[in-house]
C-alpha cells in the first residue's frame, strides 16, 4: 500500500485519471485506437485546468494578502488551506489502509452496478474522507469506526453525485461525467434546501446570470469583462488601503485581466476535455443497447472543471468578501479563513448548477453554507492542531489551525456520530443511507425533473411577466 501510495502521489492525477479511462473505456468495448486518444485528450485537459487554476491563484493570493494584513483583525485559528488538510490526510497510518480497502471499496460498488459512478478516477480526493477517518481514529482509538465512517461517506458522496450527474453534465457540459469531489458533493442535500428556499421567496426571478448581464450589458457582459470588472473590484477590496500607491494599482491591474483571462481561456480548455467523454459515451449507449438493460456509466472528475466557469467564479470572487465579514462578526468564530479564500468557486458549483447559473442565488447559499463551516473549523481546530503538530508540520500567525476543506457540513454530519463512539447512531445513519439510495434509485426521473424546474423554472416565470 506504501509503494502503491508512492506511485500514485509522483504520477498524480494527470496520469493516473487518463489510465483508468482507458480501462474503462476497454471495458465498454470502445476500439483501442479511440481508448487511446481519449485517454490522451483527458490528461492534456487535465494539464490545461492545471495550468489556469494554478497560474491563477497567485494573483489572487497576493491581492488577499495584503488585505489580511491590513485589516488588523487578530483570530485564534488560522485555516491552513487544503494543502495542510491534504498532507496530514496522507501522513497517517488510516490512509495506507484506505488507499488499499477504499479504493478496493470504490471498484466494488461501480461493478456490482450499485452506483453508475466510476469515483476511483478522482483519487486524489480521497484525502477528503481520510481526514474524517483519521479524525475518528484519533478520537476513539478504533479502526473500526474509523473504517465505517470513511465507507459510509463514499456511499452518501456517490449517492449524491449521482442525483445532481444531469445538472452537472447539462450545466457544465461535461456528458458522461459526475463530479464527486466529497467536500462538495456532501452538501448537495443542504444546497438543494436553500435553493428551494430562494425559490419559493422568487430570488430566482433576479436573472443575475451571464447571459442575461451579456445582454443588458452589452461587450461589458462578455464573459473576459465580467472577469476584469469583478477583478478590479475584488482587487479594490484587497488593496483598500493602498490605493495611492502605484504598485498597488499594478497588482489590481493584473489580478483582473488574470480572471478575465481565466474567464477566457476555462472554456476552451473545458472543451478539450469533454471531447475526452465522447468515445466512451458512444460505447456506453451502444453497450447498453446489445444487452438490453438500462447500464449508465458516469466517470468521476475533479472539481476544477468547474472552477473557471464564468458564474462560478463570479460567484466565488464577489463571496470572499461576505466570506470575511461573517469570520470578523460571527458569534464565537475563531478562524481566519485566509486560505480558502482562493477555493470559494469550487464551493460555488453545486449552488450554480443547481441554480443554472444565477451568481446571487450562488452567492447566498454560500454565506449560509460559509457560516455553518466556520462554526465546524471553530469546532475542530483544537483536534486539528493536535494533528498538524503530530506530523511535525509548522506554521507561525496563531494558536490554533484548522483546514476550511475538513469543515464541510455535510462531511461531519455523518462523522459526528462516529467521533462519539455512538454505534447506535452510527447504524442509523448508514440505514438512513439505504432508505434515501433505494428511494433514489425508484424515483430517479422524478428527481431529474424536480430538479431541472427548480433550475430552469425562472425561464417560465420571465415569460409569464412578459405577457
Amino acid at each position: 500500500m506504501e509503494t502503491l501510495k508512492t506511485i500514485l502521489d509522483l504520477f498524480g492525477n494527470v496520469v493516473f485519471v487518463p489510465i483508468m479511462l482507458f480501462v474503462v473505456a476497454l471495458i465498454l468495448k470502445t476500439p483501442v485506437k479511440k481508448a487511446v486518444i481519449s485517454a490522451l485528450t483527458c490528461g492534456v485537459g487535465l494539464i490545461g485546468f492545471n495550468f489556469v487554476t494554478g497560474g491563477y491563484s497567485p494573483y489572487l493570493t497576493k491581492v488577499m494578502a495584503t488585505f489580511a494584513a491590513d485589516t488588523g483583525f487578530q483570530l485564534e485559528a488560522m485555516d491552513l488551506g487544503w494543502q495542510y488538510t491534504a498532507a496530514v490526510s496522507y501522513s497517517r497510518t488510516v490512509c495506507m489502509l484506505f488507499i488499499g480497502i477504499g479504493l478496493a471499496f470504490q471498484f466494488l460498488i461501480f461493478f456490482i452496478g450499485w452506483t453508475p459512478v466510476f469515483i476511483p478516477t478522482d483519487l486524489w480526493n480521497n484525502y477528503s474522507y481520510i481526514i474524517w477517518g483519521t479524525f475518528v481514529y484519533q478520537l476513539t482509538g478504533s479502526m473500526l469506526l474509523a473504517f465505517w465512517c470513511m465507507l459510509l461517506q463514499v456511499l452518501y458522496v456517490s449517492l449524491f453525485a449521482e442525483v445532481v450527474q444531469k445538472r452537472w453534465a447539462t450545466y457544465y457540459g461535461y456528458p458522461g461525467t459526475a463530479m464527486v469531489a466529497a467536500h462538495h458533493i456532501s452538501n448537495v442535500p443542504i444546497f438543494m434546501a436553500l435553493d428551494w428556499l430562494w425559490n419559493k421567496l422568487h430570488i430566482d426571478r433576479v436573472n443575475f446570470r451571464p447571459d442575461a448581464i451579456q445582454k443588458k450589458l452589452g461587450f461589458l457582459g462578455d464573459p473576459m469583462a465580467i472577469g476584469f470588472i469583478v477583478g478590479v473590484l475584488v482587487g479594490v477590496v484587497g488593496k483598500f488601503k493602498h490605493l495611492g500607491e502605484l504598485e498597488a494599482w499594478a497588482q489590481i491591474m493584473q489580478f483582473a485581466i488574470a480572471t478575465a483571462a481565466t474567464m477566457a481561456i476555462f472554456p476552451k480548455v473545458g472543451s478539450i476535455f469533454a471531447g475526452a467523454f465522447t468515445a466512451l459515451t458512444d460505447a456506453s449507449k451502444k453497450m447498453v443497447k446489445k444487452s438490453g438493460k438500462s447500464r449508465e456509466v458516469y466517470i468521476a472528475v475533479n472539481d476544477a472543471l468547474g472552477y473557471g466557469e464564468s458564474a462560478t467564479l463570479t460567484a466565488g470572487l464577489l463571496s470572499i468578501p461576505v466570506y470575511l465579514i461573517e469570520a470578523f462578526f460571527l458569534p464565537g468564530n475563531i478562524v481566519l479563513p485566509i486560505m480558502s479564500l482562493t477555493s470559494l468557486a469550487y464551493r460555488c458549483e453545486v449552488p450554480i448548477l443547481l441554480g443554472d447559473g444565477n451568481i446571487l442565488k450562488a452567492m447566498l447559499s454560500h454565506a449560509v453554507y460559509a457560516a455553518i463551516s466556520l462554526y465546524i473549523c471553530t469546532y475542530n481546530a483544537p483536534l486539528f492542531t493536535e494533528m498538524v503538530n503530530g506530523v511535525g508540520m509548522s506554521w507561525e500567525g496563531a494558536d490554533l489551525v484548522c483546514g476550511g476543506i475538513a469543515a464541510m457540513p455535510g462531511m461531519f454530519a455523518i462523522y459526528y456520530a462516529f467521533s462519539k463512539g455512538n454505534y447506535l447512531f452510527a447504524a442509523l445513519e448508514t440505514a438512513l443511507y439505504f432508505v434515501l439510495a433505494i428511494l433514489y434509485k425508484k424515483n430517479k426521473p422524478a428527481v431529474d425533473e424536480y430538479l431541472e424546474r427548480q433550475a430552469t423554472g425562472y425561464k417560465a416565470k420571465a415569460a409569464e411577466a412578459a405577457e
